[in-house]
């Protein structure tokens, strides 16, 4: 006699579907993190290598490691560029200018979409979100507040998008300029982040040695280069970084929703929509650079 199968024995095609889903993003995960530690030691190999031709030694052993890892590390991008391409949101991000498969790899396989219900708390596991006017950062003796490796892998995926020169780039632009017009009206003199230990608050010259110092202009105010700008003085390198960080959270925001979306994912307004009154949305399409094969969804997402 021939027993019936207890249902609930064999998973479901939804259940297999989302079993699959999960393994894959399990996958990419496993693999990014490999990456990058891949790419660690790599580098430290290879520093050791510079280190020894500068001093005309060798060593087989370091060359043969750099040798293997390299490839390693080949075989493991490989693999992650073949899971990119399944990615539920590369319809989309294959379409923007400066997105690598490597680089964005390192930002999706840090990220639990499941987890982040919204753009804030994205932001947040990023280190990108506000902490009392200021960017987030370590405090000694607490715990990091978000993820540090996401953050450094957001970070080279933005600067990858602003030599790219796409629309990220003209939007990192326009950020900059409104940037600049807004602590000007408030008094701010905007100037060149100083390259030496001494600078003119005044003109924004600068000098290695207090001895290099000479006449630079009609007003000089020479003081030296501090960690925090001087009263009423904003670094060029600070402003830069603020509408490369806006450029970077744009980002963010419309991989969040095209992700979201494709997964079945709720989804809602942002929080300067939703609870601060702006109405003026940008979609991720509008952002794209190359045309989509056929018809894309609709997306928006936010506030300008």
């Amino acid at each position: 006699m021939v027993e019936r199968a207890i249902v609930g024995d064999k998973p479901k095609r939804g259940e297999r579907t989302i079993e699959l889903k999960q393994a894959r993003r399990d996958a990419l995960s496993a693999l990014v993190d490999a990456s990058i530690a891949i790419e660690k030691i790599r580098v430290s190999a290879q520093v050791r290598q510079s280190h020894l031709r500068k001093r005309n030694k060798a060593d087989p052993e370091t060359e043969d490691l750099c040798r293997r890892l390299t490839e390693l590390e080949d075989y493991v991008n490989d693999r992650i560029a073949h899971l990119i391409e399944i990615h539920p949101a590369y319809p989309w991000f294959s379409l923007v200018k400066g997105v690598g498969r490597e680089n964005i790899a390192k930002v999706i396989g840090l990220i639990d979409i499941n987890k982040a219900a919204t753009i804030s708390s994205l932001w947040m596991f990023a280190g990108l979100a506000p902490d009392g006017g200021k960017a987030m950062k370590r405090v000694k003796g607490e715990r990091l507040r978000y993820n540090s490796q996401l953050r450094s892998m957001a970070w080279r995926l933005a600067n990858s998008l602003r030599i790219a020169k796409g629309k990220f780039y003209d939007y990192y632009l326009k950020e900059k300029e409104n940037y600049t017009e807004r602590f000007t009206r408030q008094g701010y003199k905007v100037l060149p982040t100083p390259s030496g230990v001494w600078a003119c608050l005044n003109c924004g010259a600068s000098w290695a040695k207090k001895g290099d110092i000479t006449p630079c202009c009609a007003n000089p105010e020479i003081g030296k280069k501090s960690r925090e700008e001087p009263s009423g003085v904003l670094w060029l390198g600070h402003l830069d970084a603020m509408a490369l960080r806006k450029m970077t959270k744009l980002f963010l925001a419309c991989l969040w929703l095209v992700w979201r979306e494709a997964e079945d994912l709720p989804t809602r307004d942002p929080y300067p929509i939703g609870r601060q009154g702006h109405t003026s949305l940008i979609s991720p399409f509008e952002m794209i650079d190359r045309e989509p094969e056929g018809s894309e969804k609709a997306y928006s997402l936010v506030g300008r």
